[in-house]
């Protein structure tokens, strides 16, 4: 089920490793602890670091605003934008990746001028510093900063200034069509159960992430941020601060708790990738889970850390791998494939209880069906407990919307009545409810007609 490799070690001393899977299939080409793996937005943490870099050594201000590295940013707000806001996500800008161009333009997108347009053409959704909104466009903005304060192109500046000091030399920014030894190949599974590669679906590596590395070279990158190797402890404790809009991130880091236990680190997700890097910051442990199948990794680096510190954990299952599947599919909107899938989960008694929801969203979303969908939301709120996700008024929803698909107003509007009762803040089911009830009592009469 898992296809990747694993490192587990602490205060630099490894307890673990081991590599499981193909780095490519068509070949059958094993995983090894030197297979270098597409990491995702890991790569914002090494973007973060290359800019308290030049803060550290006078080349560069968190205060500095964006309109003066782009001052043909067409965005009035580019005067209050600043780095600081690209690095916590704060700075309201889009993501190029939700660009309606964008997958049809990949392939032409190498360098910073040709991603551009994209990004300048989605105006700010908030003014900088509001609130957080997790922003692609802002890590990529922040490579091109990095080259036109150091002079360097992104990918030599990170190789000069951290692959190099850490002696990281599996590492590098290389784009899919690179030659690149010991590659893993990233796969989604289908659901026939074939699997499609991801060459031609991945984003280009830069600056908001996709580099390639090993365990063992995170582990060395780890282990000089323990240290002052790359940035000093006043630099480090700006980079690892929380953001006030977003108490769980702070500069191109992810900090959390688990269990009690503080960490930083990042996770990387695209087709075919998912990978993990935490330190601990009390006891000292470090979890790298890199994989090039986008199932499993992630349960399996939370069972990991929950062994670490003594709490109950469950390896991945075949229902878990189902599940991730199934919910993939739909979110790429492959309804009557995810509900194939799903359907694996609900022979056992009793079953799996959210693909036994996801299983009747997709019918109802589809519009197939719905009868059936209507008779797996029964099947959960009979064996869902109170603190079951999603919760009852969630599930109420849902029907409201089957009843509505199958054209029975009058038990959709109870239906949305009991959502509401249940959660008075549901704001779809008020909406729904005051639509319906609009539909149903028809235009209001005016006087004297």
């Amino acid at each position: 089920m898992f296809s990747g490799t694993v490192l587990v070690a602490r205060n630099g001393k490894v307890l673990y490793t081991g590599a499981f899977g193909k780095a490519n299939k068509d070949h059958r080409v094993p995983n090894k602890l030197e297979t270098r793996f597409n990491i995702g937005s890991i790569g914002k943490t090494f973007t973060a670091v290359a800019v308290m870099q030049l803060v550290q050594n006078g080349k560069l201000q968190l205060a500095d605003n964006l309109g003066k590295f782009y001052p043909e940013c067409p965005f009035a707000e580019k005067e209050s934008i600043t780095v600081h806001h690209l690095l916590t996500h704060t700075s309201g800008l889009g993501d190029y990746f939700e660009h309606r161009e964008f997958m049809a333009r990949m392939d032409t997108l190498r360098t910073v001028s040709d991603t551009l347009p994209l990004i300048f053409s989605q105006k700010p959704a908030f003014a900088a510093g509001e609130r957080f909104q997790y922003s692609n466009s802002g890590m990529f903005l922040l490579g091109g900063i990095i080259e036109k304060v150091s002079g360097l192109p992104y990918r030599e500046y990170i190789r000069q200034y951290i692959f190099v000091p850490c002696d990281m030399m599996t590492s590098g920014i290389v784009q899919e069509e690179e030659i690149l030894p010991d590659r893993a190949i990233g796969y989604s599974q289908n659901a026939d159960g074939s699997f499609t590669a991801n060459i031609l679906v991945i984003p280009p590596a830069f600056s908001d992430g996709g580099l390639r590395t090993t365990v063992g070279d995170l582990l060395k990158f780890d282990q000089a941020l323990v240290g002052e190797a790359l940035l000093s402890a006043a630099s480090k404790q700006i980079m690892f601060a929380p953001s006030s809009q977003k108490p769980t991130y702070a500069c191109g880091w992810e900090t959390k708790e688990f269990f009690g236990q503080r960490y930083v680190g990042h996770s990387g997700g695209a087709d075919g990738v998912e990978a993990f890097f935490y330190r601990f910051i009390d006891s000292g442990y470090t979890v790298i889970v890199l994989s090039n199948y986008h199932n499993g990794a992630e349960e399996l680096t939370t069972s990991i850390m929950a062994l670490l510190f003594g709490k109950p954990y469950s390896l991945p299952t075949a229902i878990d791998a189902n599940f991730r599947l199934g919910y993939r599919l739909q979110g790429e909107n492959k309804l009557q494939d995810a509900a194939k899938i799903l359907a694996r989960n609900l022979a056992a008694e009793p079953p799996h209880l959210l693909s036994l929801f996801f299983a009747a969203n997709v019918r109802i979303r589809g519009g197939f069906e719905v009868e059936t969908a209507l008779n797996y939301l029964d099947r959960y709120l009979r064996l869902a407990g109170t603190d079951s996700f999603p919760p009852a008024g969630i599930v109420w929803l849902q029907k409201g919307n089957a009843f509505e698909k199958l054209g029975r107003r009058k038990e959709a509007i109870r239906a949305f009545e009991r959502s509401l009762a249940l959660d008075p803040q549901n704001q779809a089911a008020r909406e729904k409810l005051k639509k319906l009830r609009e539909a149903t009592s028809g235009p209001a009469k005016k006087k004297g007609a």
